[in-house]
């Protein structure tokens, strides 16, 4: 991902001469995007499981961390995605030869997990299935001389690697992509010492051929795909010269003549360091690229992302997103959008990535969630936390219905431990019921407007007026259920005066708190007490002052706890709606950090 070339290769007059050189008389395979399920548009790059081997010894040990790995996967699965890409790596402890492959550490993965999370695997064949001990299989042996039929010795020990991983996943594995940025390869560029990053087309067109020619026919539900092109951003549309030197290379011309198509599937690219409109214009050029050669394999776009981090922890849960966050967000509604609407040829859009990658505290930032707490990545309440906002977005074009605030159907079974709510489309159950039920139930709290879903690894439910939180290390006491600090995230950045304590001691109808300076009088004191008190509510962090209520665009008498708003509403004075909370719950669903 995102190795960087020097401003290279030929100019156009060069790229125009090579496509003079191939035939039109032949038409490609059409695009073949799936319209039956409009998710299999979706893909995005998760965490190879070759990195989580022995990484939880304790449970999983010598063994993949299932887990980590599983809890990932539903993840990705609730996010909406249809595509998860991956890298197979080799095992870098063979002194001679070009390495093996250590299928224990994919099989599982791949053959069970991810197809139970419905999701189907796009795997990488980069440089490391290849291992490099033995130095004559470095990666850029590939780049040494070619013999008369177009081969090397590294470029046939990848060839029959390829062939040994597609026979042993078959169909389980559902596309293959042939390298990954090999017109401009960071590790090419590293053994050479910035020599070059390409690799020399004519190898590329004779590998890419060969596996497809092999394993075509023996697995035609699996695709190959060829490319994984790195757009140039130098304004000399490299790229795009090494692709038509690839289609111009003699192994391809060979097949094309022979079967009247190229030998891929598709071709992919990863267009970083582009504004959105500029990836569908250069995706569209891609596309004419292939069209005017006559391919018309579908494009596959298996990288794009954009660099956001989160914000810093909060003590509600609750983060309002950065402004790159922002950015994020909006580039990948953008692309996504873009290339949907407009571009029919691109079959998959792959962002990168799904989590944050790195260690300590230096971290990559390109992805969807951050694993901050090993506590939380390991456990088994391994939920991401905090999903940024473009977590959401995503989840809002892939699979809309999964947002915790989405309606759900109503269940056919309702009792005493399941309540449906049509008004909102929003269901309770379990402790949640309990407690709603046993602390006034809908004229304290309203209805609920979201489903269960879990922050920071802990269970909550919003409602009208509040935020259920499940604390299971509190089960059996009046602690298991708690309101969320809503009154401090919505006063976050407000300012209130505060009082010092009485001279004199308060009577019956007044108390001061001095862990936040605020007093508690009359009717807002009778109510505190009368429905939880400080379990309940929390300390009272604001006077008594007069506010314009967002729901109505009325004034009234309001007082902020740590975990409510009390409004009063002299129109019901001397019924139980005198005092009623505030719609809190609604208010921080108005903002776009509740999903965290």
């Amino acid at each position: 991902m995102k190795a960087r070339a020097s401003a290279r290769g030929v100019r156009l007059c060069v790229i125009l001469v090579i496509a003079a050189m191939l035939p039109f008389s032949f038409t490609g395979t059409a695009a073949a995007r799936n319209q039956s399920d409009p998710q299999d548009f979706f893909g995005i790059v998760g965490r190879d499981p070759w990195y989580e081997y022995n990484t939880d010894p304790a449970q999983w040990p010598n063994q993949v961390n299932q887990t980590f790995m599983d809890s990932m996967n539903a993840g990705m699965q609730n996010l909406g995605a249809r595509w998860e890409r991956i890298e197979i790596h080799g095992e870098y402890d063979q002194p001679v030869g070009p390495g093996r492959i250590d299928y224990s550490k994919t099989d599982w993965f791949i053959q069970q997990d991810a197809p139970s999370h419905g999701l189907k695997i796009l795997a990488v064949l980069g440089t490391g299935i290849v291992a490099d001990l033995d130095k004559t299989y470095q990666f850029n042996h590939i780049n040494d001389p070619l013999d008369a039929s177009g081969e090397n010795l590294y470029s046939r020990a990848y060839v029959q690697r390829a062939h040994e991983i597609v026979s042993h996943y078959g169909d389980a594995v559902g596309a293959y992509e042939i390298l990954n940025e090999p017109n401009a390869n960071l590790l090419l560029s590293q053994e050479t010492h910035g020599a070059t990053a390409a690799v020399n087309p004519i190898a590329y067109g004779r590998v890419v051929t060969d596996i497809y020619s092999a394993e075509k026919a023996a697995h035609p539900n699996v695709q190959f795909i060829a490319g994984s092109l790195l757009y140039d951003d130098h304004g000399t549309a490299q790229h795009l010269t090494w692709l038509q030197q690839v289609m111009a290379s003699p192994a391809v011309q060979q097949y094309v003549q022979q079967h009247k198509h190229f030998p891929w599937d598709g071709v992919s690219i990863h267009p970083y360091n582009l504004p959105a409109s500029g990836v569908l214009t250069q995706i569209g050029v891609l596309h004419n690229t292939q069209a005017s050669h006559g391919d018309g394999t579908p494009i596959w776009v298996t990288e794009i992302g954009m660099p956001a981090a989160p914000p810093d922890w909060t003590s509600y849960g609750i983060m309002d997103p950065t402004s790159d966050e922002q950015q994020q967000a909006t580039f990948l509604h953008d692309v996504y959008t873009a290339l949907r609407d407009q571009a029919p040829y691109v079959d998959h859009v792959f962002w990168f990535k799904y989590e944050d990658f790195g260690s300590g505290d230096t971290y990559a930032n390109w992805g969807l969630v951050r694993l901050r707490d090993s506590s939380l990545r390991y456990g088994p309440d391994a939920t991401p936390w905090p999903r940024k906002l473009a977590y959401s977005v995503y989840q809002s074009l892939a699979r809309p219905g999964a947002s915790p605030a989405a309606p759900v159907p109503a269940p056919a079974n309702q009792g005493p431990g399941l309540l449906d709510f049509p008004p909102t489309g929003h269901t309770l159950s379990g402790p949640f019921l309990t407690y709603w039920q046993n602390h006034g139930g809908l004229s304290m709290f309203g209805y609920p407007t979201t489903e269960v879903f879990y922050v920071q690894g802990r269970a909550v439910q919003y409602f009208e007026r509040a935020r259920f939180e499940y604390w299971p290390e509190f089960q059996g006491t009046p602690y298991e259920v708690q309101l969320g600090l809503l009154g401090r995230y919505v006063t976050r950045n407000r300012t209130f005066p505060t009082f010092g304590p009485p001279a004199q001691p308060t009577g019956p109808d007044r108390v001061y708190f001095p862990q936040t300076q605020e007093y508690l009088a009359f009717g807002f004191k009778t109510y505190w007490e009368q429905h939880g008190g400080l379990a309940m509510f929390g300390y009272p962090i604001s006077p008594e002052i007069q506010e314009t209520n967002p729901a109505d665009g009325k004034t009234y008498t309001v007082q902020y706890f740590e975990r409510a708003r009390f409004e009063y509403h002299p129109e019901f004075k001397g019924t139980p709606y005198e005092v009623e909370l505030g719609l809190l719950g609604n208010e921080v669903l108005s903002a776009p950090g509740w999903y965290r």
